[in-house]
């Protein structure tokens, strides 16, 4: 039976589980309405609980006393059982500390903007003060600085997103420009699902460091892990359960061009790895009739815009393997979207190998110019490249080693 928990109101979209269970403990979920916080707090039933929305604030009352971090914040995430007393932490602050230190980014003297004006909005100014920023702005939907004149602050040096926006299902929401910033060094998000927001990705497309908010769940777990056995686990073993976690939970994401193998080698593949399988071509055709037939009828554009809602709603899902169409790498929204929560395999052939047969837009010895104008695509896009020149055995096992080692 588990010593530890989690208490909330809704926590379906909780790791929080993951996480301290591969810290070694078992660990438990449990939901809460409003009136039934204080039965819960007073049955003793768990030696110590984190606290998540709504209940941040609403546990203070029940405490005996609270440690300076918690209190200068006014929020508690962490109760545990002394005796008959009641103590209080707030392990947000540690866990974005740890975020922020894997960026290997010093805030000393530098300009930090903070988006969003919530309880999170007072962790990252603490952190910010407790790394010696040079300047703190916060930035809020109606205040002194906002996102109408974010611009004024280009001389920013880090951001943090604090607010929920890009948070699933809202995945392809985002708040601000990064191109508005060019004295950017790097960029901290909360937000752990999806796994790369807009925001991270648009750091991670002009190279920038990214502490991702499953950096700072896995952190936050393990300083609380320390509390509750008096040992903080090695940096290096936390670095590998963010590792573990992602190799975990990400998709592994096909792509290539039409022929190139990427349905029977994600079939395959997902068997392999104990996963769900899912084409992208096989869902249009579920919802819209056979792809030809769509061309013919309705055209490519069509097509093509069928094809970015499949893709946009697949890929806010975890742990699948999926295959895309060839050309589904060409719009900007999919290259995104199939990024959020997954590592993009291109699964690479012989020209001369790939067929036109059921394929509308190669037929007619297009093939050539189309890998012609996909392939830097393709190239830029993935994480791992694979040559399908060999069996599907050996194919589906190399994605498979070199995913894990990502």
């Amino acid at each position: 039976m588990a010593d530890y928990c989690l208490i909330g109101k809704r926590l379906n979209y909780s790791y929080s589980k993951v996480v301290h269970n591969k810290l070694g403990y078992d660990y438990d979920l449990v939901e809460l309405a409003p009136e039934e916080l204080s039965a819960f707090i007073h049955s003793g039933r768990y030696k110590a609980f984190n606290v998540t929305i709504p209940y941040k604030k609403a546990v203070i009352p029940y405490l005996d006393e609270i440690s300076e971090e918690a209190k200068a914040l006014g929020v508690v995430n962490l109760v545990v059982r002394d005796g008959a007393k009641l103590k209080g932490y707030n392990m947000d602050i540690r866990g974005m500390e740890y975020a922020l230190a894997r960026t290997n980014v010093s805030l000393r003297g530098k300009k930090v903007l903070i988006l969003g004006s919530g309880n999170t909005s007072e962790t990252a100014e603490y952190l910010a003060r407790e790394n010696g920023a040079g300047g703190i702005v916060k930035i809020s939907r109606s205040g002194e600085d906002n996102y109408t004149n974010i611009a004024r602050h280009a001389d920013a040096a880090y951001i943090i997103n604090t607010t929920p926006v890009g948070t699933y299902p809202a995945n392809e929401d985002t708040l601000i420009d990064l191109s508005l910033f060019p004295a950017l060094e790097g960029v901290q998000e909360v937000i752990y699902n999806p796994f790369k927001t807009r925001l991270a990705l648009a750091a991670e497309d002009r190279g920038l460091p990214v502490a991702t908010g499953l950096d700072m769940l896995v952190g936050q777990a393990a300083y609380t892990a320390e509390i509750f056995h008096g040992t903080l686990p090695p940096r290096e073993e936390v670095d590998r359960l963010v590792r573990e976690i992602l190799a975990e939970d990400r998709n592994v994401v096909l792509v290539g061009m039409p022929a190139c193998g990427k349905t029977t080698i994600g079939r395959a593949l997902a068997s392999l790895l104990g996963r769900r399988f899912v084409d992208v071509d096989e869902e249009i055709v579920k919802k819209h009739g056979e792809i030809p037939t769509i061309f013919a009828k309705q055209g490519e554009t069509v097509f093509r815009l069928y094809e970015s809602e499949v893709i946009a709603d697949i890929t806010k899902e975890h742990r699948l393997v999926i295959a895309t169409g060839g050309g589904a790498v060409l719009k900007e929204r999919n290259r995104l979207n199939l990024r959020q929560n997954g590592v993009v395999v291109w699964i690479r052939r012989a020209l001369d190998a790939l067929t036109d047969e059921g394929r509308p837009l190669s037929q007619g010895g297009k093939i050539a110019s189309l890998y012609r104008e996909r392939e830097p695509i393709y190239r830029s896009l993935a994480e791992v490249t694979v040559e399908n020149d060999k069996d599907i055995e050996s194919v589906v096992n190399e994605i498979a080693r070199e995913v894990k080692k990502l």
